[in-house]
């Protein structure tokens, strides 16, 4: 069986000489809920605070390395805040912060092996390592392959001429006014933010609708007076 390994921040484990011993979990998780006794009645009721809500969760990863000069370095790398990798699921990546005291013990009197572990308290949505950009030049269809719906970043071109554009996906339509043609302009859905090319102006007060999102599975994508949109999609996995 191949050998376990987590990526912190950019890191392979491997390559700081740290073992991760016992296998690496694929984890879903926890939906948050809340459980309401009825009063005179056996049992109770399961309420949800809405769609796709989940909890964060802690994974913990039991590590070994050698040499106690090695072990100052392992407490500073393994610390703050970022994205983490586990061999369970090569080609995702979580936010993540590293939380708890680590403890690494001499396991070994003929050998300077030392051993111990670490906690990752990770969000409870995964994303793709590496996800392919869309590009449309008119309207079309584009599938969200995640779990739940996205709510991607979207670069659009103005057509030549045009001064205004409209986008819609996933039942929602934005408009956005006071442009020229040829323009390029960055719709974020997650902030709810438009930009110029280069993002450094706020054109939010040129928008009005609601924000396009990409629901699970095919979506069509529509709109009008733009030459091209490039769709970072953003998909996210349980």
């Amino acid at each position: 069986m191949a050998q376990s390994y987590f990526i912190w921040n950019g890191i392979d484990c491997r390559s700081k000489g740290v073992i991760m011993r016992g296998p690496a979990p694929i984890v879903r998780a926890e939906e948050r809920v809340k459980h309401v006794e009825l009063p005179g009645d056996a049992g109770d009721l399961t309420e949800t605070e809405g769609d796709n809500i989940y909890n964060s969760y802690i994974q913990t990863a039991s590590i070994s390395v050698r040499g106690a000069q090695n072990v100052r370095s392992i407490y500073r790398w393994l610390r703050g805040a970022g994205y983490v990798t586990f061999s369970g699921e090569p080609d995702r990546k979580q936010k993540a912060r590293v939380i708890g005291a680590i403890t690494l013990n001499r396991v070994s009197r003929n050998m300077d092996h030392w051993a111990g572990e670490v906690q990752f308290y990770c969000q409870p949505f995964k994303e793709l390592l590496r996800e392919e950009k869309v590009t449309l030049t008119a309207a079309g269809s584009v599938r969200n392959n995640g779990d739940v719906t996205c709510k991607p970043m979207w670069k659009v071109t103005v057509a030549s001429g045009k001064t205004s554009i409209s986008l819609t996906a996933g039942g929602n339509t934005i408009a956005v006014t006071s442009l020229s043609g040829g323009d390029v302009i960055w719709l974020d859905s997650k902030t709810m933010e438009v930009f110029n090319s280069d993002k450094t102006e706020l054109l939010t007060k040129n928008s009005t609708g609601e924000w396009p999102v990409l629901l699970e599975g095919a979506n069509t994508v529509t709109g009008s007076n733009w030459a091209s949109v490039e769709i970072e999609k953003r998909e996210r996995y349980v």
